[in-house]
């Protein structure tokens, strides 16, 4: 029986190398894992190894690129088609996507198709064209595996089972378990941090891509996310999961060598110790700054970028009341996630004229998952990432969340 929640098989002759590193990384960065031989291959006979990811349950799904190449290809046309066909024959949750090359019609592809020996029929397989390697050309291929794999996800878990999502910024992303959405942007930080368009064009939006898909198609179901990522990124995840949706999530928090502990608003909160404290300038700009210094003190950095900065109309700090340093329970985390929901609307109101809120932060990863969600209503977020590298922070995502329009928005303490 497939397990839904295992690796795609990309098949691609070798001439299409680019176009097969361009797929995957569009995949991967929507929490889609990905079996290619190139990288996934032991020392061991090509055909044999290939047989077996085929056979192989946890081999969840098949994408096949094709190109004229493939033509001559005896492994896809003997083997790997095939095996596509044997596995969608004997299992429902096994699926499989033809994605037509750049330069390949629909008719080319079929006719290359009917090459494979066995393969008679295959229309019940979704066919999405490549038209060009961008992302808006590989959006619709994305959202077919993405929408096939979660809907068969959700099917497959037992009722009350979460599913486990990861998300990695860092090389190399490993976890204890293979997460079922495996969220990995790791190749948009190796050549240095991502400028801001990159995070707005392409990492935020795949975060609201699988997050939309996630609520859809496994309405209700829990969502465990864990990683190893840079604080932008959790808080985004965060922001694409407000209380608002009711979709239950959590952020599995790393605590030494026992693992981790779920660090979720859905349980009751204790008091943090963390408390806020505003500086209006009320007379300078439009751009209010909150500086979360739960594990460190960022101002000592915010001083030395203070020229590439706006003229802050006011400064938010959230700082414990022993100092910055201190660890965090999960129920004290949950406190600390409603008084940044408290103090930045009161911040608000003071400054009614803040068009957006920059956002510095040194704490946990969880903490910046919570803090996200409860960022509903506020204004525009500009989130900032530090570089330990150079001690500086720099600009990271954008979010664009609705403003605060008056006082009817303001939760009652029960929410």
């Amino acid at each position: 029986m497939t397990d839904p929640t295992g690796r795609v098989f990309l098949s691609y002759k070798h001439e299409q190398t680019d176009v097969a590193n361009f797929l995957q990384s569009e995949l991967e960065r929507h929490g889609v894992p990905i079996w290619r031989d190139i990288f996934d291959l032991k020392p061991e006979p090509l055909r044999d190894e290939i047989i077996e990811q085929l056979e192989n349950p946890r081999t969840a799904s098949g994408i096949a690129l094709v190109s004229e190449e493939v033509s001559d290809s005896d492994i896809i046309l003997n083997d790997e088609l095939p095996g596509f066909k044997n596995r969608w024959d004997s299992d429902d949750d096994f699926f499989v996507v033809v994605v037509p090359c750049p330069d390949i019609k629909v008719s080319e592809a079929k006719s290359i198709l009917n090459e494979a020996p066995i393969l008679h029929d295959f229309s019940a397989w979704k066919m999405v064209p490549l038209e060009a390697t961008t992302s808006d050309e590989a959006a619709d291929i994305v959202d077919s595996v993405l929408s096939e794999r979660i809907e068969r996800i959700d099917g497959y878990l037992p009722e009350g089972e979460p599913i486990e999502c990861s998300l990695d910024t860092y090389e190399s992303p490993a976890h204890d378990i293979d997460p079922a959405i495996a969220i990995d942007w790791s190749s948009s930080f190796e050549q240095g941090l991502p400028s801001e368009e990159e995070w707005n064009q392409r990492l935020i939006p795949a975060l609201s891509t699988v997050t939309d898909c996630l609520s859809q198609k496994a309405s209700g179901r829990r969502l465990r996310f864990r990683g190893r990522t840079h604080l932008p990124a959790a808080f985004a995840a965060g922001y694409c999961l407000p209380t608002t949706r009711r979709i239950p999530a959590s952020w599995v928090q790393p605590r030494g060598t026992d693992g981790g502990t779920e660090w979720t608003l859905e349980i009751d909160g204790e008091d943090s110790g963390v408390e806020g404290a505003l500086q209006r300038r009320p007379n300078h700009g439009s751009e209010l700054a909150v500086l979360v210094n739960v594990a460190a003190d960022v101002q000592p950095e915010i001083d030395q970028m203070h020229d590439q900065l706006p003229d802050f109309n006011g400064v938010l700090k959230l700082t414990p009341e022993d100092g910055p340093g201190i660890e965090l329970t999960p129920a004290e985390a949950v406190h600390a996630a409603d008084v940044f929901r408290t103090e930045v609307r009161n911040a608000i109101k003071q400054l009614p004229k803040t068009s957006t809120i920059h956002l510095f932060m040194a704490g946990p990863m969880g903490l910046a998952f919570l803090f996200g969600q409860q960022s509903n209503t506020l204004r525009p977020i500009q989130t900032y990432l530090f570089n330990k590298d150079d001690g500086q922070y720099y600009p990271a995502g954008r979010l664009q969340t609705q403003p605060l329009s008056n006082d009817s928005d303001t939760p009652s303490e029960e929410q």
